[in-house]
């Protein structure tokens, strides 16, 4: 079983082919390391630092993954001692010292030194004994009532030190909490432990100390109300960086074995994938003897999982910073510790008929076992295309969300551009920045015209000196093919009819290549004779084509208001709309404005048929909801009513991505009356 290479390598194959490769990781963490650091004049701004954390941040996306984000008062200082107070200045920054005594490892209380400026903290804050401190429980309450009034569903809930809110599909986890720039005392014998063990190297550790750590509202028990845990979130992300690619995927192994396997069928799972990190910390520093290669994957693998089993057997699992804080305290205890140990312990003598179990990896692995003549080879270029390492990179920009609620941010922003660009770029950072750019112009652009409206003086001098349309066709020149459609779409916002019909038809020209790329869909060998030898920015301005991104801070088009509207009550903050949808939505509203009947009819009956006949290429499955409404509104507006309750019908069947049913029922009533 573990000894045989040949499994071994089919799993490194497998994996990286549902993990990721070498070179998707890397694409995956530069992107959000980019993107982190092109936000942070705005989070600046705003008095917080926002932080992804978790798997997605260590470059994972495995299907059904959450997004963890951590967000911090820049602000609000956390000390270990008394000494570093003079590091601080009282008149700006509120310092608050953490205190250990009598608490279990790992945790600790916070004595604020003096008072805060921010309402929410303060109301947190409890006197004990003389001493004001900050109450996690009271702190994590106010937290959740903050992401509420920020208009995040209603249906938000604490969970662990973190507030848990959908945003469209994805479950996100948001823990405010508080960074110390220093080391505290008690992981101090961890660095000792690196460095007699070799891992991680030197370098590492000196960025992880420059790092510090955080403090998240959780305590010991669910009665600590005063406690707070240290985190070591960010320490974690450095780490996991640091690990070779077989370290990562047998890291990713151990998740989707849990997932799939062990917590299957579980309402309420005992183990988490922090377990299976913290493990595999622990083999990768202890076990010298252990070979992270290929071959040897499944070897690895199993070491790890021995060694969870062995916690779960005592009871006890060290935290990989601070060992005297036994994670498994209160978790894994009586019936419940002998029964996951039976569990784990069944599945380790299974061997690889255990693995077989998981969904994920059953597949490669029943054919490695069927066909003892196949043969692997474990070299990237063999396992990814390069046509697949770009739909990775583009996939990362397409989840990049970016709106402007001001000119100063846009200055920022900006200036925080010029500043990156000047130190000079690798293609796949300079390939973000230029996504970025695009995406601020465009808002920019959106957020003036706004403005535009809401002034009384609406003349044309007004209009040339904000110059909106040309900071959307400097958008074009650094953003994807499809971005041509927010020109268009200002043009139609302006009456501008002729010059609409004209960016349309330029639109549809470039949509329609055959080697265009939108979401998982290309022509493989079109795309690669297309784009042979051309940079990753010429292949995004050129062959990239995305799900077109309305904001509910900017009015795009009044015709969809009510959905923009809707969809934000119900806590999104962004339609997502297929481009080619789009794209015949101002075709057959354009036709309809210049009273050309036929032509408007011939669009119609366009976007009908790409509706009821595409396979989930041009109209995929999360936002067909709003493109059922859109042929609805089209319908209604060119005074076809009942094909517009058919369209509007059709939407309410499709699955809610937007939740815009009820800007459905009433557009459904109001042709009923």
């Amino acid at each position: 079983m573990d000894h045989i290479p040949r499994l071994s390598e089919v799993v490194y194959v497998g994996l990286c082919r549902k993990v990721g490769s070498p070179t998707q990781l890397r694409i995956r963490r530069e992107v959000t390391d980019t993107l982190e650091v092109m936000d942070k004049p705005i989070n600046t701004m705003q008095g917080a630092v926002k932080m992804m954390s978790g798997s997605r941040r260590e470059g994972f996306r495995l299907l059904g993954s959450d997004a963890d984000c951590m967000f911090w008062p820049l602000d609000h200082k956390v000390i270990c001692d008394l000494s570093q107070i003079s590091l601080y200045r009282n008149q700006q920054h509120t310092v608050i010292l953490i205190e250990c005594d009598d608490l279990p490892p790992g945790f600790v209380r916070l004595n604020m030194m003096n008072a805060s400026s921010n309402k929410k903290i303060r109301s947190s804050c409890v006197a004990i004994d003389n001493d004001v401190y900050i109450s996690s429980t009271l702190f994590r309450e106010n937290f959740l009532q903050c992401l509420r009034a920020l208009n995040f569903s209603s249906s938000s809930f604490s969970h662990g030190p973190c507030c848990t809110y959908l945003v469209g599909n994805i479950e996100t986890d948001s823990a405010y909490c508080f960074r110390s720039h220093h080391w505290p005392a008690l992981a101090l014998p961890w660095v000792q432990r690196c460095r007699q063990h070799g891992w991680p190297s030197e370098v590492v550790i000196s960025d992880i100390l420059r790092s510090g750590f955080h403090v998240v509202p959780i305590g010991s028990t669910p009665d600590s109300i005063q406690e707070w845990r240290m985190s070591f979130s960010m320490a974690e992300q450095k780490l996991v960086y640091s690990m070779n690619h077989t370290q990562f995927l047998c890291y990713g192994l151990f998740k989707i074995f849990l997932k799939e396997v062990v917590n299957l069928n579980e309402c309420s799972p005992v183990l988490c994938s922090y377990f299976t990190k913290t493990a595999v910390f622990w083999v990768i520093q202890t076990n010298k003897s252990l070979t992270w290669t290929p071959e040897n994957s499944l070897h690895c693998f199993w070491r790890c999982f021995k060694l969870l089993l062995y916690w779960v057997f005592i009871g006890e699992c060290s935290n990989f910073f601070i060992p005297q804080n036994n994670m498994f305290r209160f978790k894994v205890t009586g019936s419940i510790q002998i029964l996951l140990f039976d569990k784990l312990f069944e599945l380790y003598c299974k061997g690889i008929s255990g693995l077989l179990l998981s969904k994920t990896l059953r597949p490669f692995l029943s054919r490695a076992i069927l066909y003892r003549a196949l043969r692997v080879c474990t070299d990237e270029s063999s396992i990814i295309t390069n046509t697949e390492l770009d739909i990775s990179l583009f996939k990362e920009f397409w989840g990049y969300n970016q709106s402007l609620s001001s000119v100063v941010e846009f200055a920022a922003l900006m200036k925080n551009l010029e500043i990156e660009i000047s130190k000079g770029l690798a293609p796949i950072q300079k390939a973000t920045v230029q996504c970025m750019t695009s995406e601020i112009l465009r808002n920019t652009a959106m957020l003036k015209l706004c403005d535009v409206y809401q002034h009384k003086n609406r003349n044309k001098i007004y209009y040339k000196s904000i110059n909106v349309s040309g900071l959307l066709r400097l958008s074009c020149t650094f953003g994807c093919t499809s971005d041509i459609l927010y020109l268009a779409m200002y043009f139609y916002r302006t009456s501008r009819y002729e010059q609409l019909l004209n960016c349309l038809q330029k639109a549809q020209n470039r949509m329609t290549k055959p080697y265009i790329i939108y979401r998982d869909h290309v022509n493989v060998d079109m795309f690669t004779l297309n784009t042979l030898g051309v940079s990753l920015s010429h292949k995004m301005r050129n062959a990239l084509v995305t799900d077109i991104k309305l904001y509910i801070d900017y009015i795009y088009i009044d015709e969809i208001i009510l959905e923009q509207r809707t969809s934000n009550k119900n806590g999104n903050n962004i339609l997502l709309i297929p481009p080619l949808v789009m794209l015949h939505m101002l075709f057959i509203l354009n036709y309809y404005r210049l009273g050309d009947t036929v032509r408007s009819q011939q669009s119609l009956q366009d976007l009908q048929t790409l509706l009821l006949y595409d396979d989930m290429i041009y109209v995929p499955f999360p936002p067909r909801d709003i493109s059922w409404q859109i042929l609805g509104i089209c319908q209604q507006i060119c005074g076809d009513f009942v094909a517009a309750l058919e369209s509007y019908q059709c939407s309410l069947q499709q699955h809610p991505f937007h939740k815009i049913q009820e800007a459905t029922l009433l557009r459904i009533n109001t042709i009923s009356q």
